[in-house]
């Protein structure tokens, strides 16, 4: 008799079979599902930022080796500019005076105006790797415009280079246009190295913050 009522009571008395459905395990197995697919988009999203984080740090390490580097370079070619420079202002000035050049020009600049090359490796490898789009727009915006300085003193360069450091140039040396035009053509460059030389200075202190490395990108000379 209890048999027969409690298989009376499963279907319900007409003979219908009835379910009931278990939302409390169905909630708790949805929330687990959410809670493992959260999980995981926020541990993808952390390796994801790491990678990011990782990225800048090393883009930024090239950064400071390449600018300390560049920085270098730079001083070794003002310090030769230094050195030509006062000949060529008491030519300038003794053409302009009507006067006989004091020295002679022809010869005396080896090295023309001492182009050197200025690197932007690092800088182009950071655009092509995208990682500049993860900077900090401090750092971005410092590093855009030492680099926008940097070609912009490389381009004067190729000006000055071609409308001065020529045969012909030197073998009319003898003219006053020539021994002025000179003079400050290289005036110009040296004040356009020292504005280059205080960006490179300037970035590199605030990129050395950042990674929080006062030596990074520190250039060690044999000499």
């Amino acid at each position: 008799m209890p048999e027969d009522s409690s298989r009376e009571a499963q279907t319900g008395g007409g003979g219908r079979l009835t379910h009931r459905i278990p939302f409390g395990r169905l909630a708790l197995e949805f929330v687990v599902i959410v809670v493992g697919v959260l999980v995981a988009l926020g541990f993808d999203q952390w390796m994801t930022n790491l990678d990011h984080r990782r990225l800048v740090d090393e883009t930024l390490y090239a950064r400071a080796a390449e600018i300390a580097e560049n920085t270098v370079a730079l001083e070794r070619r003002m310090a030769y500019h230094d050195r030509i420079l006062p000949g060529l202002v008491e030519n300038q000035r003794a053409a302009e005076g009507g006067e006989r050049q004091s020295i002679s020009i022809s010869g005396a600049l080896p090295e023309g105006l001492g182009l050197t090359p200025l690197r932007s490796t690092a800088w182009e490898l950071a655009s092509v790797t995208e990682a500049v789009r993860h900077f900090d727009l401090p750092i971005l915006s410092t590093l855009s415009l030492t680099y926008a300085l940097q070609e912009s003193l490389h381009e004067y360069d190729g000006i000055v280079s071609a409308g001065i450091i020529q045969p012909q140039f030197f073998a009319a040396t003898d003219q006053p246009g020539a021994v002025i035009y000179l003079g400050v053509m290289l005036s110009d460059v040296r004040e356009r190295e020292d504005e280059l030389g205080r960006f490179y200075a300037e970035t590199l202190r605030h990129v050395r913050q950042r990674l929080g490395d006062p030596e990074a990108g520190a250039v060690m000379e044999v000499r």
